[in-house]
């Protein structure tokens, strides 16, 4: 009888102890899963994917922590996003959430006709539901995007205060036949692009750009820019793209010829797969000036320009974007003192702000130091000139529908030179309409 109960209080001591430690499993699980829901809210995509995969790994086939997995490397653009979703959907090929995020994967890559199978497959597990609306959405846009127009036109129209038009040292006297150094100007600005031929693995356009700057006062400062370009792109590998373009360039100042350039610049994109890419840069120019009565022996700068740069585009983040950049240019004029050898380094970001702050909207801040050490000796000032110039930017762009957006920037250069004539402060607040079609 005594042995009977010591079997009985053995075998209950056994099914508490169970029971405790599936419990206390139990209870992890559910905490990571509810903390990386918290991180996915958040867009702290980094810490949600390392909750989700401590759930998988104390339920290594769970269909509901392989689903956010899933969520959080598909929303920080992680090129495991894919293998994670496939996972969920065959752990539970009826949940919709997975279809519906498959979908929306491959519809950002551009694929379009996996994406549409997806949406389809959402729609018809669960009709008249947030996830078969939500597909409903995105089947509308594929077929606005199946439709591909071989034109696109952009058109910007606003208006700008430039604190120092004529790039007027502070505390000195204006040019003669110069009333003022700020002024109002309006702005507009025409890019129309026909793509010539589109491949999957190759692509070539050409396009037409129109810059007009109308002054409020200073007039013989107006600028009209022509530019003609012809760009294509060749695919290498899907890691590997090759890019080269030509320009035309045609500018008038107050109606006078100032300048015409021709330039040709090929350039490698070196990708990883997961956001980050390397592009290298090469640039040919060659402008020819011509002289005016303001400005006078501007035909002396007629020469070539050759740059080498290389830039490296950094995601940080699902919405933020780092970009940092280095480039060597020597420019060769018809008198050596306008002659020159340039070292630039520039950094920026891009963020999209989340949609519970202010909805599609971009900023783009950027921080830039030009270096410039001229070869020959100035006429003006009896010495060689070094020029240090320091570009701050900051733009933000609200997307009002799919064409049309609202761009608000501030631009500030300080230009220190050696020589006095050269040392300027210039800031330009700006605002523009945008449309494209």
């Amino acid at each position: 009888m005594k042995m009977r109960y010591l079997i009985n209080i053995a075998v209950l001591l056994l099914v508490l102890i169970s029971f405790s430690a599936s419990y206390a499993a139990t209870s992890t699980y559910d905490l990571h899963i509810a903390k990386g829901i918290a991180y996915i809210e958040t867009n702290d995509y980094k810490n949600a994917v390392d909750e989700f995969k401590a759930a998988l790994s104390e339920k290594p086939d769970d269909p509901i922590a392989a689903l956010y997995l899933g969520i959080a490397l598909s929303r920080a653009g992680d090129s495991e996003a894919e293998t994670a979703l496939k996972k969920a959907l065959a752990l539970n090929p009826g949940e919709p959430r997975t279809n519906l995020e498959l979908g929306i994967l491959y519809f950002t890559k551009a694929v379009y006709d996996e994406a549409k199978d997806y949406f389809e497959n959402t729609i018809e597990i669960a009709p008249n539901t947030e996830f078969s609306s939500k597909s409903a959405d995105y089947l509308r846009l594929i077929k606005e995007r199946s439709v591909v127009k071989p034109w696109a036109i952009n058109i910007s129209a606003g208006g700008q205060y430039d604190s120092n038009v004529v790039l007027n040292p502070d505390d000195t006297a204006m040019p003669t036949g110069v009333s003022r150094r700020s002024d109002w100007k309006a702005i507009v600005y025409l890019r129309g692009k026909y793509n010539l031929i589109t491949k999957e693995s190759y692509e070539g356009s050409i396009s037409y750009s129109l810059y007009q700057s109308l002054h409020s006062n200073l007039n013989d400062y107006n600028i009209t820019q022509n530019l003609l370009e012809l760009k294509g792109s060749y695919n290498i590998s899907p890691l590997l793209t090759l890019k080269g373009a030509y320009a035309y360039e045609y500018v008038l100042v107050g109606e006078a010829f100032y300048d015409s350039a021709n330039s040709i610049s090929p350039s490698l994109v070196i990708s990883d797969g997961s956001g980050f890419s390397t592009v290298i840069d090469y640039r040919y120019r060659y402008a020819r000036y011509h002289d005016d009565v303001l400005f006078e022996n501007n035909s002396d700068r007629t020469g070539t320009n050759n740059l080498f740069g290389i830039t490296q585009n950094i995601p940080i983040q699902a919405n933020l974007l780092a970009r940092v950049s280095y480039s060597h240019d020597e420019e060769h004029t018809r008198v050596d003192y306008w002659n020159y050898r340039g070292n630039k380094g520039s950094a920026g970001l891009r963020f999209n702000m989340p949609r519970k702050i202010l909805e599609n909207t971009l900023i783009d801040l950027t921080g830039e130091y030009y270096s410039k050490n001229y070869e020959g000796v100035s006429p003006s000032a009896g010495n060689e000139r070094d020029d240090q110039a320091y570009t701050g930017t900051i733009s933000v762009t609200k997307q009002l529908s799919q064409n049309y957006s609202l761009t608000l920037s501030h631009l500030y250069t300080s230009n220190d030179s050696n020589i006095d004539s050269y040392n300027y402060k210039r800031s330009i607040t700006s605002a523009f309409y945008n449309v494209r079609f």
